[in-house]
């Protein structure tokens, strides 16, 4: 065999290759799927962004585009239009959005309270009114985020709870960022607020009168990431592969609690200043839901009208939901 014919050949090889490795490339590609999630700019999502940042989502073949709202309640009719795929969304949004037969189910955990105070939301007021419970409450003026959500709804666990009546309570309707502001400014007499503004409450002459999230429930799975049943059934690998790359983010945060890298990610986001981050409550997130702790929510929901007739929440439990990946 000739020089040159072998040289040939070996550049023949090469540029095979190089065709197969494009090919390889190409084929990555398009074997990467876009999932729009909804969600809200606040410390629970923490964890996603970490799954965003290290490119773990990215391992498994998925691109997440964040869409944010206002809230749960605003992203499951999204959902249920397709507009998005999965939704950060509180337990009682979901729970009734599942109610009315949207077909949700909650695929991973998002964010669940502590065991004891203080919680990254409480309710606030002026700095020297006597307010220590609901029963001092009757008459007053609550602000909530929205009415008929998980906010208002332990608003008035938490009144029931401390020896007030719910219905002697008058719940306004406040955006988070201006909670603050209606307390300053005698619109409202107290506020079911969350972090940062909370601190900020505090460090301007403001009190907090309780924690009704911890104080009504323990450990209370707040909110979840959530799918449509259709969409779930339609992609079950994509489902998987999401939750392996959400989990991997919760290990994550949680072996790096409050490190200087993961502050400043949730600064990127929150447009909260590092230091402020530091110094606000956070606790470990969770990898699966807890079945049992639904049956509480379910309960307040039922007392406080927003429930009829028998709902089994184990229904809404998706499989990834109950068990972490390995």
């Amino acid at each position: 065999m000739s020089k040159p014919t072998l040289n040939r050949r070996t550049a023949a090889a090469a540029l095979a290759v190089s065709a197969l490795g494009l090919a390889s490339q190409r084929v990555r590609a398009q074997a990467t799927t876009r999932l729009r999630v909804s969600t809200i700019p606040i410390i629970d999502i923490a964890p996603l962004q970490v799954a965003m940042a290290k490119g773990y989502f990215a391992a498994e073949g998925i691109e997440v585009d964040t869409t944010p709202t206002q809230g749960g309640a605003a992203g499951i009719p999204a959902l249920a239009a397709g507009q998005v795929q999965v939704v950060f969304s509180n337990v009682v949004s979901t729970i009734q959005a599942a109610r009315q037969g949207l077909g949700l189910q909650i695929i991973a955990p998002a964010s669940t309270t502590g065991d004891a105070p203080p919680d990254q939301a409480a309710l606030i007021a002026k700095k020297g009114v006597p307010f220590k419970t609901g029963k001092d409450l009757e008459g007053k003026r609550i602000a909530v985020n929205t009415r008929n959500n998980i906010i208002w709804l332990y608003a008035r666990a938490w009144v029931r709870a401390t020896g007030g009546n719910p219905d002697a309570v008058t719940y306004l309707e406040v955006p988070f960022p201006q909670m603050v502001d209606a307390v300053r400014g005698d619109r409202v007499d107290a506020a079911f607020a969350v972090e940062p503004f909370v601190s900020s409450a505090v460090a301007n002459d403001m009190q907090v009168v309780g924690y009704p999230y911890i104080q009504v429930q323990k450990r209370l799975p707040a909110a979840q990431y959530v799918a449509s049943r259709t969409y779930i059934q339609q992609n079950p690998q994509l489902i998987d592969g999401w939750v392996r790359a959400y989990q991997k983010g919760v290990d994550w945060v949680n072996q790096n609690l409050k490190s200087e890298e993961l502050l400043n990610l949730i600064s990127g986001y929150t447009r909260i200043p590092p230091q402020v981050i530091a110094k606000l409550p956070m606790a470990a997130f969770e990898k699966v839901v807890d079945p049992a702790a639904l049956n509480p929510v379910v309960e307040q929901m039922r007392r406080n009208g927003l429930l009829e007739g028998e709902f089994d929440p184990g229904s809404i439990l998706h499989r990834t939901a109950l068990q972490a990946s390995r």
